[in-house]
């Protein structure tokens, strides 16, 4: 009778245990981090996000099938949150094979679908719900005599390629940006009197293995 007898007062505290509360959360920023090229293209989101765990205990994620929906891709969440407000920064590896259309809305002013979802005892949850556009920013020409260097603020890689306008010729360019670098435009032709000004730049750039995007520069 005795193992009986604790295995009902086991049951008994179980049901008498206060449920755990879920936690609070909202997304502070994101940011890109880089744009990776080896093995494959993939792209680094970073989402900074503020947590709250209401409880005296640490509260385990994934006991409440916590996951990170960005557009078409959804990252399990393996944190424990301690008691009290924390900041963590999520980082989501985007690819052309499973996230071309998320990141191509990502770098886009409409944006993309951001979300911190879970479910508890069949009840699902949302903690934070919200769009996150980061579109790139614009190019700049910087000039040097006959020479022409694109200057690229933005965190990723891109390549140019397209035409330059000049006293009624059209040449051929091209150029590979490094992130927040710069480097000369190759032009392909002869440019007398290039170095007076006037003219403009037509191109096309790519961000490697996801998206292509038209633009012009006066010069």
């Amino acid at each position: 009778m005795a193992p009986l007898r604790l295995l009902l007062l086991l049951v008994l505290l179980s049901a008498c245990a206060p449920r755990p509360l879920p936690p609070e959360a909202r997304l502070l920023g994101a940011e890109v981090r880089g744009l990776e090229l080896s093995p494959g293209p993939a792209l680094l989101l970073a989402l900074r996000v503020e947590l709250q765990n209401p409880n005296p205990f640490p509260l385990p994620l994934a006991a409440l099938g916590a996951r990170l929906r960005v557009g078409e891709v959804v990252v399990p969440l393996d944190l424990t949150l301690a008691p009290g407000r924390q900041e963590e920064a999520l980082l989501v590896r985007l690819t052309p094979q499973a996230a071309l259309a998320t990141v191509q809305a990502l770098l886009s002013r409409e944006g993309v679908l951001v979300a911190l979802e879970g479910r508890t005892l069949g009840q699902e949850l949302t903690f934070f719900r919200t769009r996150v556009a980061l579109p790139l920013e614009p190019l700049r020409v910087r000039r040097a005599g006959v020479n022409l260097y694109l200057e690229n603020p933005n965190p990723i890689p891109l390549k140019a390629e397209g035409s330059l306008l000049f006293l009624g010729q059209r040449l051929s360019v091209r150029a590979d940006l490094p992130a927040r670098g710069e480097a000369r435009l190759q032009v392909v032709g002869l440019r007398p009197g290039l170095e007076r000004g006037g003219g403009r730049l037509e191109l096309t750039l790519e961000v490697p293995g996801f998206t292509r995007f038209s633009l012009e520069l006066p010069l």
